[in-house]
C-alpha cells in the first residue's frame, strides 16, 4: 500500500461534507490514509479506536454515503477513485476481490453496490439521493416485510420508496442538487406532511427564486409551527397573511 493519499476538494470542501460532524469528518480522512489501492480499509474499526472516535463517529459517513460497509467488517471509501489518482505500474489490487466485485463505478467514479445501485448497510447510492423505488432502508425492510406479511406488505414498502424518490427528484427538478445531509430531516418531515405538500414547499422556494434546502426546511418548519397539514390549509395561511392589516380592526369601528 503505497504511503502517500490524496483528498478531492470536490469531494472534501463541499456543504454536504463540511455539515458533518467533526470527528466524523477526521475520521474520513483517517480511513482515507489506511485504504488500500482500490479504496478498501481492512481494518475501520481498528482506527476508529486508535483515534479515539466510536463507531457512533462511522455512522454519519455511512448515512451520507461517503464509505460503504460490508459483513465482512471491511469498507470502502466510495469518492476513492476521485481522491486518488494512481499509475498503473504501482497499482496493487485489493485482497478484498468479493466485496469488490460487489460494487460498480458510477459516472463520476464513485463506488456503489451493484445490484440496483442500492448500498449496504444504511448508505445511499451514487450522490446520496434514491432513485426510484429506491431508499437505502427500504429494500430490507420490504424484504423482511413480505416474508412476515406478504405481498401487501412488500407493496406498501415499494410504494413509501417511490414517493421518497418522487419527493426528491422534485426538489432537483426545482432546486438543484438534493444535499444527502438533509435526507434525515426530510424523512422526519414525512411523518407530518404527504409527499404533495412537501412538493409544494419545494415550489414555493423555487418560485421565490431561493434554490436552497434551508428555504425549503423553513417553509416546512412554518407550516409544522403553523398546523399546515393540507393544501387547502396553505392557501388559507396565505390568504391570512396577505389580508391588509387593519382590515379586521376597521371592520369592527363600523359595527360599533
Amino acid at each position: 500500500m503505497a504511503v502517500k493519499r490524496m483528498f478531492s476538494s470536490s469531494v472534501t470542501e463541499t456543504d454536504n461534507f463540511l455539515e458533518l460532524p467533526l470527528k466524523s469528518q477526521a475520521l474520513y480522512f483517517h480511513l482515507g490514509m489506511q485504504g488500500d489501492d482500490d479504496g478498501f480499509v481492512a481494518n475501520p474499526r481498528a482506527i476508529i479506536r486508535s483515534i479515539g472516535c466510536t463507531a457512533r463517529d462511522l455512522k454519519p459517513l455511512e448515512a451520507a454515503g461517503y464509505v460503504i460497509s460490508f459483513p465482512s467488517k471491511v469498507l470502502v471509501i466510495t469518492d476513492w477513485k476521485a481522491n486518488n489518482n494512481l499509475r498503473n505500474d504501482r497499482y496493487k489490487p485489493t485482497a478484498f476481490q468479493n466485496e469488490l466485485a460487489q460494487l460498480k463505478e458510477t459516472t463520476n467514479k464513485r463506488y456503489i453496490m451493484a445490484c440496483a445501485g442500492i448500498p449496504s448497510g444504511n448508505q445511499m447510492a451514487t450522490n446520496g439521493i434514491p432513485a426510484v423505488n429506491q431508499v437505502t432502508t427500504q429494500h430490507s425492510i420490504a424484504e423482511h416485510n413480505l416474508e412476515r406479511s406478504g405481498k401487501k406488505a412488500a407493496t406498501t414498502a415499494a410504494r413509501t420508496d417511490s414517493d421518497l424518490a418522487q419527493i426528491v427528484q422534485h426538489f432537483q427538478a426545482e432546486i438543484g442538487e438534493f444535499p444527502r445531509s438533509a435526507l434525515d430531516k426530510l424523512q422526519r418531515y414525512r411523518e407530518a406532511f404527504s409527499t404533495e405538500l412537501i412538493c409544494k414547499a419545494i415550489d414555493e422556494a423555487a418560485e421565490n427564486g431561493v434554490r436552497k434546502w434551508r428555504y425549503v426546511d423553513g417553509i416546512l418548519k412554518g407550516w409544522q409551527a403553523d398546523g399546515v397539514r393540507t393544501l387547502g390549509d396553505v392557501e388559507g395561511r396565505r390568504e391570512s397573511r396577505n389580508k391588509p392589516k387593519g382590515q379586521q380592526e376597521q371592520r369592527w369601528e363600523v359595527l360599533e
